[in-house]
């Protein structure tokens, strides 16, 4: 999940080692469970520290750029991730229903299951 500061420009990109699949390893971070690592080169990291999220660019680095926010503004960002997750599934849904009808339960559960997301239900065609 990139995220940017807007009032520093600063950016905190995932690496390689972290793609959309991996979204909910944020809520670990928010939750408390200890840093997360997105990826290396650079070695993006987030962190709880109290009730900030701390986002550093390149923890390999010690004058690393980072980006600070609330624990309650990144559960509202993710909040809003899973929103948009569901959305997009559901859509999707549809779209196999009508163009892969006999694959549309096998194809909307596959893509539940890399989003992290209950399965929708798969209306029957009419």
């Amino acid at each position: 999940m990139r995220s940017l500061d807007s009032s520093t420009g600063i950016t905190f990109l995932p690496g390689c080692c972290n793609g959309l699949e991996d979204w909910r390893e944020w809520c670990t971070v928010v939750d408390g469970s200890g840093p997360v690592s997105f990826g290396h080169d650079p070695d993006p990291v987030a962190e709880l520290l109290g009730d900030t999220v701390r986002l550093a660019v390149d923890v390999e680095q010690s004058d690393s750029p980072v980006i600070e926010l609330s624990a309650r503004e990144l559960r509202d960002l993710l909040d809003g991730v899973e929103r948009d997750l569901a959305d997009f599934l559901a859509l999707a849904a549809d779209w196999a229903r009508r163009h892969l009808p006999n694959h549309a339960v096998s194809v909307t559960a596959a893509l539940a299951r890399v989003l992290a997301l209950p399965t929708p239900a798969v209306p029957s065609r009419r």
